[in-house]
């Protein structure tokens, strides 16, 4: 048996080495390591942003193609609807103030000229055939060809006067009434209207159907088209991103509930719509933006 002194000197632990075994290690920090550090960084990250805006080009690519249908194509689109209508009163207004300029120097013919004119350029106004109020083309021109005829060949001249000017004759007043019912000169809410007509018009499976999945499914379409329209200008409209929202789990729904009914009937109604299963089955979250 060892001696008290040297049993204790055995079993004492050795002392630890930390530079040797704590494994320590300078950085080297040199400004050429630091600076090709930060280009290898800014490299990285410029390939990462890259790689993200062609995967979102591929995918808006694709989107669109996916809407490229002839159901959509047929919506009218307020911006572009009344852009063409301001155009149309911008020429009417050139044309007239230039037919002005003219009256300085020629006779008095010309006065007769301008207003043909400015007459001219508001025509072209309301001349795409689509009417609000979901008039028919046939019945505008029911009021504004047949009915004029009919009363000057019965009484001999124009008795009926749409705004109360007596000196108008039966087309002045036929024209009128077309620019008032004219599709052009109605507001955002009307050209709304007009499109869920087109949507019952081509998804009904009969005359005045309102009520089948086909048809709920594609008003619920040109409701969340518009709201998208809104939504892109309006970026902190939260009210009516929730709505946005709302109608797209509605669509869903019965687009599901149509999958349950007839497969192929679901299929045509999605290709129709520009619609992909991932957009009716998968998860649907708010949207922070409306791209």
């Amino acid at each position: 048996m060892l001696p008290t002194s040297i049993h204790k000197t055995a079993t004492r632990a050795a002392p630890t080495v930390w530079g040797v075994c704590a494994g320590v290690r300078s950085v080297h920090t040199s400004p050429a390591v630091s600076a090709r550090r930060r280009n290898n960084r800014k490299a990285e990250l410029e390939a990462q942003r890259a790689a993200e805006a062609e995967a979102t080009r591929r995918a808006q690519e694709q989107l669109r193609k996916l809407k490229d249908t002839k159901f959509l194509n047929s919506l009218v689109h307020p911006d572009r609807l009344f852009e063409s209508t301001q155009i149309s009163q911008q020429d009417a207004a050139i044309s007239s103030s230039m037919a002005f300029q003219n009256t300085s120097t020629s006779d008095a013919s010309a006065d007769g000229e301008s207003q043909q004119s400015f007459d001219a350029g508001l025509k072209r106004q309301a001349d795409s055939g689509r009417y609000s109020c979901q008039i028919k083309p046939e019945e505008v021109k029911l009021i504004t060809e047949v009915a004029p005829k009919a009363i000057e060949s019965r009484e001999g001249g124009p008795s009926v006067y749409v705004m109360g000017t007596t000196g108008q004759n039966s087309q002045e007043q036929a024209d009128i009434v077309r620019r008032i019912v004219a599709l052009e000169n109605a507001n955002s809410k009307a050209v709304v209207h007009y499109n869920i007509g087109r949507a019952v018009d081509t998804f009904g499976r009969s005359d005045g159907d309102s009520g089948s999945p086909e048809v709920q499914a594609a008003v619920w379409t040109v409701r969340i088209n518009n709201l998208e329209d809104h939504l892109r200008t309006n970026r902190k409209d939260h009210q009516n991103r929730r709505s946005y929202t709302k109608l797209l789990h509605k669509r869903a729904k019965m687009l599901k509930y149509l999958k349950r009914e007839s497969l192929e009937r679901y299929y045509l109604c999605l290709k129709q719509l520009g619609l992909t299963k991932d957009m009716v089955e998968g998860e649907i979250l708010q949207p922070k933006r409306v791209e």
